[in-house]
């Protein structure tokens, strides 16, 4: 991951933690939004392979930070997904998604359950604590960050 990327998200990271009670319902509008639909479409693009979707929702700024350390640029992530290497999702399912609007910018979180495996048949089956950052350009909100960590309350 580039220098640029990192501290783009440590300065959105910063950020966001200083302004974090400013929470506003999932379900409810902001400007039209409805932010748990947004955020099941993007996992149900993913799931089931729309990558014309995918490719017009991440920004060009895109970055995925995996619970196992692997970074990907929206090229990277993109071209795995079209790809050989493309895991197989079987349920890719967020909960409790919370959002925290700043402008331009929207930070989600949300408890993800994973099942499915990697192309080697490796089991990706798991729960995650996700942090998703979208922004909002030329009047559409686009994905520009994930973190994904295991929830470890659940072992």
């Amino acid at each position: 991951m580039s220098k640029i990327h990192v501290g783009a998200l440590a300065l959105i990271l910063v950020f966001a933690s200083q302004t974090f009670g400013q929470t506003k319902s999932a379900a409810a509008p902001d400007g039209g939004v409805d932010w748990k639909a947004l955020d099941h479409k993007w996992l149900d693009s993913e799931r089931t392979g729309d990558l014309d979707y995918l490719e017009k929702f991440f920004a060009d700024s895109y970055v995925l930070v995996r619970a196992d350390g692997q970074t990907y640029t929206k090229k990277e992530w993109l071209g795995i997904l079209r790809g050989p290497d493309r895991p197989t999702l079987l349920t890719l399912d967020p909960e409790n998604i919370q959002v925290h609007v700043f402008g331009n910018v929207a930070i989600l979180t949300d408890h993800t359950t994973i099942k499915g495996h990697d192309s080697k048949g490796k089991s990706m089956d798991g729960e995650y604590n996700v942090f998703r950052v979208v922004i909002k350009q030329n009047g559409s909100w686009r994905a520009t960050g994930v973190v994904m960590n295991p929830d470890l309350t659940k072992k």
